[in-house]
């Protein structure tokens, strides 16, 4: 028996009891890291990010939930050479608990283990802000009215605070984890924006995409805000927003979906330069400086490219050119899968663009792992050594791991 309620059992008072009640466990994981209960921090000390401190980050993504111990140590060491894993959980459990005993929760077994399930319930209060997020946009899919979804989205979108465990983002079950709740915040995000249009409020609707655009910059946020920008005639700053968004998608490659494709070159015919001179039209059209290799595009500038210079070949005849597809791949010769892996990788082969193609050649990223590369007065027969330049130097970036493969989708009599 704990006494709680009694008049003074075990040193603890009738208020001291009703204060333990009050008291919750509050964890915070986007952004960062923290637990507290009441006034009180569990530190974990320098061992926050051990095996035991990511112990109870995983229980407490859904506090009071089992997870079987064969998924916790996929979790915990899935990527590891672990002679036995079950010897090692069991001592991770063994000092959770250790240190449980010594931090500022109540006194209780906080570690329930039971059939190979394991979970995280001492009888408290418990708050996890990533529980919290997940069980509200699961939600969504059982609400039916719109105004109440629109709720629970902005009250899912205020607890999305930043990245999950950046200090862990190299852990693979944190990556994981991190990908379902982007997608998750993508889905709530998506319906209060298109939400907010339209109940033709703008304001909100800024600031949601704006959010958004922070949390996940060049993920298609921008084009949302800046849509709202103009509703609002805030004209100047959607056309900064417009400008450097395009700017970074130009110099990086940086990829949209096809929707977000779409979106984006409307939200473009859309945006209107105030009158200017012929000095100033022209400042507009160049480049604001000379650079050697191939051009960047976004693929809708890049789409553009290609189908004037096939309206050309219509109209004046054969121009030669090639056009190939270069995809990345991982270290079985696969197409590479994983994003950020492609992400890095895209700019090691960008760079390659740049320094061994001509300043008449042009290039886009049309998905995670794919390049088009326009090579115009190439013909078919350099294709070979094209490629061969091109793979060498991508290799020479990645230390010799780095591999791709390229091929030809026109020469001019394909499509």
């Amino acid at each position: 028996m704990s006494g709680r309620g009694q008049l003074c059992v075990g040193g603890m008072t009738v208020k001291e009891g009703q204060d333990e009640v009050m008291k919750k466990l509050q964890v915070k994981m986007f952004g960062g890291f923290s637990a507290s209960y009441g006034d009180e921090v569990l530190t974990f000390g320098r061992q926050r990010d051990s095996k035991f401190g990511q112990l109870f980050q995983i229980l407490m993504t859904r506090p009071g939930q089992g997870f079987g111990k064969g998924d916790i140590m996929g979790f915990l060491y899935g990527w590891e050479e672990v002679e036995d894993p079950n010897a090692s959980l069991n001592n991770t459990i063994f000092r959770l608990r250790k240190y449980l005993e010594a931090s500022p929760l109540p006194p209780g077994d906080y570690l329930i283990l039971n059939e190979g399930v394991l979970r995280f319930d001492g009888g408290i209060q418990m708050e996890s802000d990533v529980w919290s997020f997940e069980c509200a946009v699961r939600e969504l899919e059982e609400e039916q009215d719109p105004h109440r979804k629109a709720e629970i989205c902005q009250k899912a979108c205020a607890l999305h605070q930043g990245e999950f465990l950046p200090q862990l983002s190299n852990e693979q079950w944190v990556i994981e984890k991190n990908r379902n709740y982007e997608e998750l915040y993508s889905k709530a995000v998506n319906y209060l924006l298109q939400y907010l249009k339209e109940e033709g409020d703008y304001r909100n609707m800024e600031k949601v995409s704006a959010r958004a655009a922070e949390l996940y910059p060049y993920e298609g946020w921008e084009s949302w805000r800046i849509e709202s920008l103009i509703a609002l005639g805030r004209q100047k700053e959607a056309q900064k927003v417009y400008r450097e968004t395009a700017a970074y998608l130009q110099e990086t490659g940086g990829f949209l979906s096809r929707d977000q494709q779409v979106r984006f070159r409307r939200i473009g015919e859309r945006m209107r330069q105030p009158e200017g001179t012929a000095e100033d039209i022209g400042r507009c059209l160049m480049e604001p400086e000379t650079r050697e290799g191939a051009y960047s595009c976004t693929l809708p500038g890049f789409s553009d490219c290609f189908r004037m210079l096939k309206r050309t070949v219509a109209r004046e005849g054969p121009i030669c050119f090639v056009l190939l597809l270069c995809t990345i791949l991982d270290g079985g010769g696969a197409p590479a899968g994983d994003r950020e892996y492609c992400e890095k990788q895209g700019r090691k082969l960008c760079a390659s663009f740049k320094v061994y193609m001509r300043r008449g050649d042009i290039y886009a990223k049309y998905s995670k792992n794919q390049y088009l590369l326009l090579c115009i007065g190439a013909k078919k027969e350099h294709v070979p050594d094209i490629g061969m330049r091109i793979e060498t130097d991508y290799r020479r970036r990645c230390g010799g791991r780095g591999d791709i493969s390229y091929r030809l989708l026109d020469d001019g009599s394909m499509w």
